[in-house]
């Protein structure tokens, strides 16, 4: 099985027989045979037949398209794993004990799996400022786990998210610093990096929540928002340092993405990725997927994990108890 990223301008995707054909004019540039196609990306200009869109549909591969920045401009999915029912609870659940117990855990989860990251960068580096940021996060930590309403628990979300960032910037290489967390557009080529690797992780999420019959756009922690996926940000926020943090600091620190892979749009002044760097952060981003998971008592990779996350929100979700779900804490 397969993930397809397809990045080729002006390409056609089209179905001849079992396969997937990718092509321009006369000329094929590669075929996926269909059993083996797992999921879709098309990121830039590329056309997908009409037979083609059929047949994605009737197997069920979740297919995304995005701009060559990473902006999403949708996907292509099969309604055939709907259920009305659980859907239906996470509307009554709304405001509930229940969601607030659960949103504890997750950005209790999300904090601890920060200091991880933080503490494995700075075991070389000894920074005291990192040192410092991390005591901080602890402290906050405590202030999570005994907040009584979500707007408290996001607010030292908020005060964390501040911390670590400022950390992650003492860590980082000439031509790689950056001074917040910046999203639309990114400024910086490291939040440029973030950005992207988010925007993959969210629909691998979507697409695992859509597999249990939730509903995206329903969550528990972020505001209903039009247009804005709530439950897969919530249920992403576990995942966010271990895949995609994690990743984006590897692929800098071991010289594998360069500032010659980054340009500026000057209308926006927003940096982004080059085709030869989208392509290095994807390869990397599919490794890390097919990487065996070994922090969750489920024997799989961390693909396979994502789904299986999901199905545990689905179970606690209908049984109204927090304790069922156990968010992902990295050591």
């Amino acid at each position: 099985m397969s993930y397809v990223y397809l990045t080729e301008e002006n390409v056609k995707l089209q179905k001849r027989g079992g396969r997937y054909v990718v092509g321009r004019n006369l000329e094929v540039v590669f075929e996926v045979p269909e059993e083996s196609m797992e999921g879709l990306v098309l990121i830039g200009n590329i056309q997908v037949s009409s037979e083609a869109m059929t047949s994605l549909l009737k197997n069920g591969i979740p297919t995304t398209w995005l701009s060559h920045t990473g902006k999403f401009y949708g996907r292509l999915d099969s309604t055939s794993h709907v259920d009305v029912f659980r859907q239906r609870q996470q509307i009554v659940m709304q405001e509930s004990d229940f969601y607030l117990a659960l949103s504890r855990k997750i950005i209790t989860a999300k904090a601890y799996n920060q200091v991880t990251v933080l503490r494995r960068y700075n075991r070389r580096l000894k920074s005291s400022k990192v040192e410092s940021a991390i005591k901080n996060i602890l402290i906050y930590i405590k202030h999570i786990e005994s907040s009584d309403s979500t707007e408290k628990l996001m607010g030292y979300e908020g005060l964390i998210a501040r911390c670590y960032f400022s950390a992650l910037n003492e860590m980082m290489p000439e031509g790689f610093e950056f001074s917040k967390r910046s999203k639309q557009p990114p400024l910086d080529p490291f939040n440029s990096m973030l950005s992207f690797g988010y925007t993959l992780l969210m629909y691998e999420i979507y697409t695992a929540v859509q597999n249990h019959g939730l509903n995206p756009y329903f969550g528990f922690m972020h505001k209903l928002k039009n247009h804005h996926p709530a439950l897969v940000s919530d249920l992403m926020e576990e995942w966010r340092a271990v895949i995609v943090d994690s990743m984006a600091l590897s692929l800098i620190h071991h010289h594998e993405i360069l500032a010659e892979h980054f340009y500026i749009n000057e209308e926006t002044s927003g940096v982004y990725m080059n085709r030869e760097g989208r392509a290095i952060l994807i390869n990397a981003y599919e490794k890390r997927m097919r990487t065996k998971n070994q922090y969750l008592d489920y024997d799989g990779t961390f693909r396979d994990s994502l789904n299986f996350q999901a199905g545990v929100f689905s179970q606690a979700l209908m049984a109204e108890e927090a304790e069922v779900y156990s968010p992902i804490r990295v050591r």
